[in-house]
This record gives structure tokens, C-alpha cells and sequence, in this order.
């Protein structure tokens, strides 16, 4: 697996400071880079090298977009955070994890709000698949826990029945800004198999959708990157990657066909090493 780590931002032109705000009616998107450490901000995904960064006080290992109150969160073992956007400044939201409810030590995490129940996923690149109900969760029970559910595997009789999954990134559709959605359904991107997958929420059960390909042709996809789908309306959803390919030295900004597998490249991104992509759809 390649796992270079690119430690200078520079090769996107990021300024460094505060990050940039959000034009008007523009979808905005953020990314982890250098660890973890570095939250890299997207003023609008139409110009994805068009960013600023900041340094995070502690790295993560993963961040999502909150649809329902327009919050972007953080989460590393131990700790689910909320990120200001324009400060960087993380306030730690004191989650109570299960003792079980960890994820393996070195693995890349994948993170995203299923937007009809308003709690977030958080899978690995070791299977392991966890939820995270936030304070104001609707059961009290659960609320403000993380909880480990069914770890994660192909179904039978899929075509990649058998294999070891690596998935690295997942995000669900409906991702409906100031509501809950009606329904979801959850997709990933699988390293090992270089696939588009579903993933059945606390089943953890994958099943292939597609290969993913880039002109036609199938791609290595390597773990690092992210995944997002942003929806303006309940089953228009538009989903977006950042792909960077096994031996390749940059990540690329894809959009992606959620019945195909098709990807798009929209951008040269110039580095890589980045670990996370939450879309902020204009509010």
C-alpha cells in the first residue's frame, strides 16, 4: 500500500490563516491533509485548488458535515469534536466510547452523518464500524455514546465475496441541509477491491456496486483520500471524491457516478497524503 505522506502544503498555493469564507451560493468543502493536522478548506468545489489551511491543535483522524445543524466534526479514537471552519478551534464534545468501541490503531477511518437519523458512521480500513449519537440524539439512551456494531465483510455470493475489505471512505445520500432525510443509503470506496461498495449500516455488510474507473478504464485506488455526496434535494445527490491512485504522487478532485463508478477528475489537487473530504452545501 502506498503510504507516502507529504508534509509541505505548498504545492496547492495554500495561504495558510484563517480559512477562506464562503462565497454566496457556493457548496464548500473541507479535507484533512499532513496527518491529520491540517484542516484545508474549499471555498467552493468548483475551484477545489483554491484553498487556505490551518493547523488543528490535535490530528484527526477523520470529519464529517453535520447536514442537520451545519457543523463539521471531527473524530479521532477517544474523541468526537466540532470544528469551527473559520478558526479551526476543535471544542471536544465529550463522547462516552463503548469499551469496545475503537478503531484499529493506524487504520484510515471513514466518517459520515446517515442524515435520516441524524448519527454519524465511522468505519476502517482494519472493518471496524462504529456510530457516534450526538448529545441531542432523540433516544436518550444512546445519546452522546459511541457504540461498536457488526464488523464489516462482503456478502456472500458477491463478486468480492472473500476479500478483506479496505475501506477508507464512505458517505450517504440525502444529505439534505436543515432537515432529516426520508431515507439513506450508505456508500464506500474499498481500497482492496477498488470498488464503489454499499454498506448496510450495523449490518457492515458490503456489497459490490461497481469498479471504479477513470476514462474507461479500471483504476489501483490507494487509501488515501475522502468521499462525499451533497444533496440539494431528498434523491438528487451529487457525490465527490478525492481519489489518489497506488504509486501516484497526488490526489486528484473526482466527482462520482453512484451507478457506475465513474470518476471524474475536475482537479489536479498537486499533493497528496489527504485523509477526509466533508462537502458543505451552501446554506
Amino acid at each position: 500500500m502506498y503510504t507516502r505522506t507529504i508534509t509541505a502544503v505548498s504545492a496547492l498555493s495554500m495561504l495558510g490563516g484563517a480559512a477562506l469564507a464562503q462565497s454566496d451560493g457556493a457548496d464548500m468543502g473541507f479535507a484533512l491533509a499532513n496527518d491529520g493536522m491540517t484542516l484545508v478548506s474549499m471555498a467552493d468545489i468548483t475551484s477545489p485548488t483554491d484553498v487556505q489551511t490551518m493547523d488543528l491543535s490535535e490530528a484527526l483522524d477523520a470529519i464529517a458535515w453535520r447536514p442537520v445543524t451545519g457543523e463539521l466534526l471531527g473524530f479521532k479514537n477517544g474523541m468526537v469534536v466540532t470544528i469551527d471552519p473559520a478558526s479551526g478551534e476543535m471544542t471536544d464534545l465529550e463522547a462516552a466510547f463503548n469499551d469496545d468501541a475503537m478503531v484499529a490503531d493506524g487504520s484510515k477511518v471513514a466518517f459520515d452523518f446517515n442524515n435520516k437519523i441524524d448519527a454519524v458512521r465511522a468505519v476502517s480500513s482494519e472493518e471496524d464500524n462504529l456510530v457516534y449519537f450526538p448529545k441531542d440524539f432523540s433516544a436518550e439512551d444512546k445519546a452522546g455514546k459511541v457504540v461498536r456494531v457488526t464488523d464489516l465483510a462482503y456478502a456472500e455470493g458477491d463478486a468480492n465475496a472473500g476479500a478483506d475489505p479496505m475501506i477508507y471512505a464512505n458517505a450517504y445520500t440525502n444529505a439534505i441541509n436543515g432537515e432529516t432525510a426520508g431515507s439513506t443509503f450508505q456508500y464506500a470506496l474499498d481500497a482492496e477491491t477498488d470498488s464503489l461498495v454499499s454498506l448496510a449500516n450495523n449490518e457492515g455488510t458490503l456489497e459490490t456496486i461497481a469498479e471504479v474507473t477513470v476514462d474507461g478504464e479500471a483504476v489501483d485506488l490507494s487509501d488515501w483520500g475522502g468521499f462525499d455526496i451533497m444533496s440539494p434535494s431528498e434523491g438528487e445527490d451529487m457525490a465527490y471524491a478525492i481519489l489518489q491512485m497506488e504509486g501516484a504522487e497526488t490526489a486528484g478532485f473526482y466527482t462520482i457516478n453512484l451507478e457506475t463508478g465513474e470518476a471524474m477528475m475536475q482537479a489536479d489537487l498537486g499533493m497528496g497524503g489527504f485523509t477526509a473530504l466533508a462537502i458543505a452545501q451552501a446554506r
